[in-house]
């Protein structure tokens, strides 16, 4: 565990900076003309004031701007399920439940955490199609390059005939 520690803190930063330059591709997509996103649930979009009593300062990056410090974990909704569900099959990384590695992991969290009760979820505002994504450490071009593809995915599915 010490070994793995070792670098921790260089790690926490990229996947900070990775996360947050997924987010704000995502979250650039919900003014366009024919969303396919509807939400980005990230600290930087959502509650920032309650956030930011609870955050330590954020660093100073190399350009001298404070760097987000939001962590590598977020969720995100879609216009349609038909966008959702091919977003997620399009997106080329790990997939599954355990969230928190090196490497990005993304599930479809409401169908894991609540099939049996999807009714129930969907009253407290959880949707169907909500996929939470844990960004790790791949290279920021290849990370926002998988996003625009999938993206590009959920587009072509919306956009299908009946």
């Amino acid at each position: 565990m010490e070994r793995n520690s070792r670098d921790f803190v260089k790690r926490v930063r990229v996947i900070n900076r990775n996360t947050q330059a997924v987010c704000d591709l995502l979250h650039s997509q919900i003014v366009v003309e024919n969303p396919i996103v509807k939400r980005v649930y990230y600290p930087k979009y959502e509650m920032l004031s309650n956030y930011d009593i609870c955050r330590i300062p954020p660093p100073i990056g190399p350009d001298g701007q404070e760097e987000g410090n939001f962590g590598g974990l977020f969720s995100v909704t879609f216009t349609s399920k038909a966008a959702a569900e091919a977003f997620f099959d399009a997106l080329p990384c790990a997939k599954g439940p355990s969230l928190g590695t090196n490497f990005t992991l993304a599930c479809p969290y409401t169908i894991i955490a609540h099939f049996a009760e999807l009714e129930w979820a969907a009253k407290y505002g959880v949707e169907e199609g909500l996929v939470r994504i844990s960004v790790g450490l791949e290279d920021q071009q290849q990370l926002l390059t998988w996003i625009s593809t999938s993206l590009l995915r959920a587009a072509e599915a919306v956009s299908r005939p009946m």
